[in-house]
């Protein structure tokens, strides 16, 4: 894609940039950027055992119950951005991303016809006051009264001509314009009335809407590239015009104005603010609609590395940007002045990673999707339609997987659907599934799988190949052994300079294609039982992943459901247990931006193989692998010197390696497929292996997502791996630990070398000092510190057993919070009794426990609980926070659980708490339950009020937090849970 417009406004996720580290010359070879297509010819293939026996066709899933298929065919355009009706007549515009517009008639045999050469225009008039041109057309509105006044409004951006100050001060426009009576109608150029501008920049926005109230709305983003986040601070700040939904009145002008504020607008009595503001906190808002049956204005908003949301929008709301990204807590410590309302729709990067806004549904083809809000996301290529009950969603089944980018929605007179392809330029709609029905012969046992000659025997099927990798995940102590399997004698590609992939991401660079129903495949063990074998199968369009759970008797492998499972083990230890993620966890760790396949890439395995051969070598000596260039040029086969420039991790385990490389592998391997750019790491931090040291945001860099109680906490802290968070993660249980998916034990090796690691980054003359050995009588529980070294003692065995015990105990009567996190799974049962949820619950297995409604009464109303503290049930309890009478019939089950595990994650506005700083030094925490010129007035958890002079207020500012505290109700096992579940449930009316 080129570097335009909007290649700036959406996420596009950056190509990694590989540097080569100074300390890393004997590992990596040059530096490789990715990159498109087709599969070169392919050289005469070795004498070389085809794999025939493959079953991994298709999906065990049905397939989406609609199809979306192209109208007018006589129309194409180039990188489209918009398509909007025009009211007065039957013909739609479309905008092409340089600024030229076209309409044409709604028939399917319809010419696109000149309406407007932006570029053009502007130039002929002198109107681009110093620009370079004409950046990209976001928006176009026609008046509500369009028919008489043949007005219309366009979103459009300039292009500065100094490359080294990209961001234009007024280079984002809404421009007036006149639509003259000819057939077919184009534009007045002469006509251009600049109504508003503010600031250019990657997020632009740059929507417009007019409002059933008749005025006009305006998406504005944050004006910034995706990295850093919110470079500008803008998102919670509203004295500016950018992360927000204007509202303006175009049909006044108020003085010094193209344009009047409406006097309602929510901050146009607020110090400070700019009163066009109608609601803020938006990334890169990338489309907006009205429903046209009840006025709700719905925004798609395009999140940065975790969460794509959709937000139903209020008058004055605050959407979180940059204070959250959806669920996630970013720059927390800046939130804007009304409380943060949660997505009514958020999407992991697992399955979206670029919404774009999509409509409320009123056709009538389809009376099954009416009312639901129909939405697409750009890069997955997905659309889904969401039924919402007031502000939760309560279904979004996907209705198709097209091979489209939806830029744009439209609709027609009779409410129909229309959606824009930007990269091809087409228009299309939705049509009923003509299409199969899912796989239903799809190996429900790894025995049916066809990769496994014995499955018993762990044997596997001619054709299917071992390979070896250079740095191992952690995996709780597992083992792993991989497997690839191609079809017939179909081969990989790997493109030394990348080339997209055609398909769901064809966009991206990648540099290793494979063929389609390619498998690789890992087995996971431990203490010599097979637990669980996981594959990944690319269909030919995109990856699935599947997880098969080993019997106990070693003889198959069955199917684990999609949201995964777990399984006890207790011949491992009292209470252990093996969780299988969950097939969208996998994909969110094998992602585009980590090309998919962790193991089966250059850099794993460049090393020697089974044979003792460099696997490079060997893989492309027997037809496995090709070699091409970016321009489709076979290349010759790997040998040792062309293997040896390509870039290797190192071997962690391996002592004879450098202790640099070592650690970085390491890192690479376990975090850095996340902690990428646009890789779904929700912190600045970047730990692929490839970046230098100071690109990492980690060394001597304070943390953004807690500091666990250490003093002057960095991520790393040169010199102290007990200073740093980094360690503290990799070292602690529960919530927080990393990595978090497909571990939940410290891994001691990799803390002892990562701990080497950070103290060989002390300066000389502190490597003198020796560090503080730490033994149990000492005052080890106020420092995290020192518990950190006591509790690395502990995993590696290195106390005496009435020592062990003693520290054992100890730890038990430690309350929640970072220290206990550190011992938590080293209690054994006889100490901690029963086993509860923990910082880290599984709400799987809370959801399948059959509850007790009054054993939950009775916890709810107790002590240990307290929920009756802040809530209030008819006539019992307190008014702090929302009363739960008749809860059981507004939230479903799992609503429920999730506000019991994660309070903080929705926070209803009206029970969002308020920090209060005042001008005698106090710092208060509560309800906001009053407010004016004399007086503030919070409720604290208590339900107590204090009232507070207004003049005696320094701060007041809403909080993320919710009232009630995290892990309330952590020290309660699975059933206990499940019994306050039902107690919930089963409040149906105003009765206790």
């Amino acid at each position: 894609m080129s570097s335009s417009a909007i290649t700036a406004n959406r996420p596009v996720p950056m190509i990694l940039v590989l540097l080569l580290l100074g300390s890393f010359v004997a590992w990596s070879g040059t530096a490789k950027i990715q990159g498109s297509s087709p599969e070169p010819a392919a050289p005469p293939l070795p004498n070389r055992t085809p794999w025939t026996s493959s079953r991994i066709v298709g999906s065990p899933d049905p397939p989406p119950p609609f199809d979306v298929v192209r109208v007018f065919p006589n129309l194409k355009f180039t990188n489209p951005l918009l398509i909007v009706r025009d009211p007065a007549a039957k013909r739609f515009i479309v905008g092409e991303q340089s600024g030229v517009l076209y309409s044409f008639a709604d028939d399917q045999d319809a010419q696109a016809e000149l309406f407007f050469d932006l570029p053009r225009e502007l130039e002929t008039l002198d109107r681009l006051e110093g620009a370079e041109g004409v950046e990209a057309v976001y928006g176009l509105a026609f008046h509500p009264d369009f028919e008489r006044n043949r007005q219309c409004f366009i979103c459009y951006t300039l292009r500065g001509s100094d490359r080294s100050q990209p961001n234009l001060k007024d280079g984002t426009r809404v421009s007036r314009f006149t639509v003259t009576q000819t057939d077919p109608p184009r534009i007045d150029p002469s006509s251009e009335e600049i109504v508003i501008s503010f600031l250019q920049g990657g997020h632009n926005g740059g929507d417009l809407h007019f409002g059933p109230d008749g005025f006009l709305y305006i998406s504005t983003g944050d004006a910034a590239s995706p990295n850093p986040p919110d470079p500008l601070n803008t998102g919670q700040d509203i004295s500016d015009l950018l992360s927000s939904i204007l509202r303006i009145d175009v049909d006044r002008k108020d003085e010094g104005r193209n344009y009047a504020i409406p006097d309602d607008n929510p901050f146009v009595s607020f110090e400070g603010a700019r009163p066009e503001v109608w609601a803020y906190g938006f990334r890169n808002p990338w489309r907006m609609s009205f429903d046209r049956q009840t006025g709700e204005l719905f925004v798609g908003d395009v999140g940065w590395e975790l969460w794509e949301m959709v937000y139903r929008v209020e008058k004055g709301g605050n959407y979180g940007w940059a204070a959250m990204e959806g669920p996630q807590p970013i720059k927390s410590d800046q939130v804007g002045p009304t409380p943060i309302h949660p997505p009514l729709i958020e999407l992991p990067h697992a399955i979206a990673c670029s919404v774009t806004g999509g409509m409320v549904y009123r056709g009538k083809n389809f009376p099954e999707l009416f009312g639901s809000y129909i939405f697409g996301d750009w890069e997955t290529r997905r659309l889904w339609a969401a039924r919402f009950e007031g502000g939760r969603t309560i279904e979004m089944p996907e209705l198709a997987r097209p091979s489209i980018r939806f830029v744009a929605f439209c609709e027609n007179r009779d409410g129909e659907l229309y959606f824009l392809d930007h990269e091809a330029g087409t228009i299309h709609t939705l049509e009923r599934s003509q299409g199969g029905e899912r796989n239903v012969a799809f190996p429900t046992t790894l025995s049916e799988t066809g990769l496994f000659a014995s499955v018993e025997h762990h044997e596997p099927a001619d054709g299917v190949i071992p390979f070896q990798i250079n740095s191992r995940q952690w995996l709780d102590g597992a083992t792993a052994e991989h497997w690839a399997a191609f079809p017939g004698q179909s081969s990989a590609t790997y493109y030394a300079n990348g080339k997209p992939i055609r398909g769901l991401v064809d966009w991206h660079a990648f540099r290793m294609h494979f063929p389609k129903d390619a498998v690789l495949m890992r087995t996971l063990s431990l203490a010599e039982r097979r637990l669980e074998t996981q594959l990944l199968h690319y269909d030919g369009l995109e990856w699935r992943a599947y997880t098969f759970a080993w019997r106990e008797d070693q003889t198959d492998a069955d199917l684990v459901p999609a949201e995964g499972a777990e399984m006890e083990l207790p011949e491992l230890g009292p209470d252990r247990v093996w969780q299988f993620q969950s097939r969208g966890q996998c994909m969110s760790c094998h992602s585009n931006q980590s090309e998919y396949a962790l193991a089966f890439l250059p850099e794993q395995l460049n090393r020697p193989g089974p044979d003792g051969k460099n696997q490079l070598v060997s893989l492309t000596e027997a037809g496995f692998l090709l070699r091409a260039d970016d321009e489709e040029r076979p290349l010759p086969p790997f040998d040792d010197t062309t293997a040896a420039l390509e870039q290797s991790l190192a071997d962690p385990a391996n002592p004879d390696h450098p202790l640099d490389a070592r650690a970085r592998s390491y890192l690479h391997a376990n975090c850095g497929h996340c902690h990428s750019d646009h890789g779904g790491g929700s912190v600045p931090l970047r730990l692929p292996f490839t970046l230098p040291l100071n690109a990492l945001n980690a060394v001597d860099v304070p943390p953004t997502r807690g500091d666990f109680a250490l003093p002057d906490a960095r991520i790393i802290t040169p010199g102290e791996p007990y200073s740093s968070t980094l360690y503290f993660r990799m070292a602690k249980f529960g919530r927080d630990r990393m990595p978090h998916i497909g571990s939940e034990q410290p891994d001691e090796e990799g803390l002892e070398l990562v701990a080497q690691w950070i103290t060989s980054m002390r300066s000389d003359a502190e490597q003198t000092g020796q560090s503080h050995e730490v033994e149990p009588s000492d005052p080890w529980i106020s420092s995290p510190q020192s518990a950190m070294r006591l509790a690395r003692k502990l995993g590696q065995g290195a106390l005496p057993p009435s020592d062990r015990d003693a520290l054992l105990a100890e730890a038990a009567t430690i309350p929640s919070g970072p220290i206990r996190e550190l011992f938590e799974g080293y209690l054994p049962s006889h100490v901690r009794g029963a086993r509860t949820l923990g910082s880290n619950p599984r709400p799987r297995s809370i959801l399948a426990i059959e509850g007790d409604p009054d054993r939950g009464a009775e916890l709810f109303w107790s002590q240990s609980v307290q929920c009756g503290t802040c809530h209030h049930i008819g006539e019992r309890g307190t008014a702090v926070g929302p009363d739960l009478s008749g809860i059981g019939e507004l939230r479903s089950r799992e609503d429920l659980l999730e506000s019991l595990l994660e309070p903080s994650r929705r926070i209803e506005p009206k029970y969002a708490t308020y920090a209060v700083a005042t001008a005698d030094g106090r710092l208060l925490t509560g309800l906001l339950v009053g407010r004016d010129e004399e007086s503030v007035i919070l409720r604290d958890v208590q339900g107590t009020e204090i009232v507070l002079a207004a003049d005696n207020v320094d701060e007041l500012r809403p909080s993320r937090t919710s009232l009630m505290p995290e892990g309330q109700i952590a020290n309660l096992t699975a059933q206990q849970a499940a019994d306050l579940l039902s107690y919930l449930e089963s409040l149906k009316s105003a009765s206790p």
